[in-house]
């Protein structure tokens, strides 16, 4: 069992190098408010993001420190890219009596603020667990504020995107 969680978590993380090399762009950070209550870390690029959750779980079955790992998609809903509806799936590692192992998916909008570095997210991230028993955990809905720390960076970059496109 040991040698199934290590694999797990060094999959998850080779997952994870991974794909933030392809996910290029701003990082954020904040609290996330709902079924699992913590702090959110996310790398957003165009189209795609990265995030990583460590919260504490209010289901009953799985009470205790859950640490997730997302990859994310963003389908843009206007013209501006501020809203989003997001889609993803990732791996959860809730840490109680027993670490339970499982796959969580994502489902939500992601609203990110013009005139303020700040984004929004509310979601709904269901997970199954698999080790130390299986378990479908589907309460885990929340509300996510986060702060984006290379906002000015970020700006910059689209700045220069649109003085090079009226050049042209």
């Amino acid at each position: 069992m040991k040698k199934f969680l290590t694999t797990a978590v060094f999959v998850a993380f080779l997952f994870g190098a991974n794909a933030q090399k392809k996910v290029g762009g701003e990082w954020s950070i904040g609290p996330r408010l709902g079924g699992s209550s913590g702090l959110s870390l996310k790398k957003h690029g165009g189209t795609s993001a990265f995030e990583f959750i460590a919260a504490n779980s209010f289901d009953k079955e799985v009470e205790g420190f859950s640490l997730t790992v997302l990859f994310e998609k963003l389908a843009p809903l206007n013209g501006n890219g501020q809203l989003s509806a997001l889609f993803g799936a990732g791996m959860n590692l809730t840490f109680a009596d027993v670490t339970q192992v499982g796959v969580s998916g994502v489902l939500g909008f992601d609203w990110r603020l013009k005139t303020v570095p700040i984004t929004m997210q509310v979601d709904w991230m269901p997970t199954l667990y698999f080790v130390n028993g299986t378990y479908f955990s589907g309460v885990n809905g929340a509300f996510t504020i986060r702060y984006i720390l290379n906002h000015k960076k970020y700006d910059d970059k689209s700045k220069s995107k649109k003085s090079k496109s009226n050049t042209d």
